[in-house]
């Protein structure tokens, strides 16, 4: 399995923002589908007010996850997560993590998650490969991937 990026949880990063940012108890924030309706209102207004929240979760993710509020958006997130699934993954799983992709800073707690057989292959912005998918470089990080590939696929060759 290869995971790029490593995610554990859509939902943790909201969650967080809505914990630090708009000082919402930890418990409150545990299912972002039912946070109140007013702070949900303040977390719609900072995200359609700044240009790039407001393409990634509203003209995207909205879309994406075929909903057109954020209150149903948010509990769709909460679906896309890895607890209480890393652990019956049995194949060999690479997670990749790019320097500057929010998406995958989560990626060394999902690591550390498997039980299975793992890789987990960082990538920075000397090599260009930072930001979300490591796009600025996607040739370093198909080769890197493709290496990973021929060594689990060799390691299962039978050798006569």
């Amino acid at each position: 399995m290869i995971a790029d990026p490593g995610t554990w949880s859509i939902a943790d990063g909201f969650r967080e923002f809505v914990i630090h940012n708009l000082k919402v108890p930890r418990e409150e924030a545990a299912d972002l589908g039912q946070l109140d309706d007013k702070i949900l209102a303040r977390m719609d207004a900072i995200v359609r007010n700044d240009a790039a929240l407001k393409w990634k979760v509203i003209q995207r993710g909205f879309w994406v996850h075929g909903v057109d509020n954020l209150r149903d958006y948010l509990s769709s997130a909460e679906q896309f997560t890895m607890k209480g699934h890393a652990e019956s993954i049995k194949c060999p799983t690479l997670l990749t993590m790019a320097e500057n992709d929010s998406l995958g800073t989560s990626a060394p707690s999902f690591y550390e998650a498997l039980t299975c057989e793992k890789t987990l292959l960082r990538f920075t912005a000397a090599e260009g490969a930072a930001g979300h998918c490591e796009m600025q470089n996607r040739s370093l990080v198909n080769r890197r991937t493709l290496d990973w590939l021929d060594e689990v696929f060799d390691s299962r060759v039978p050798r006569t």
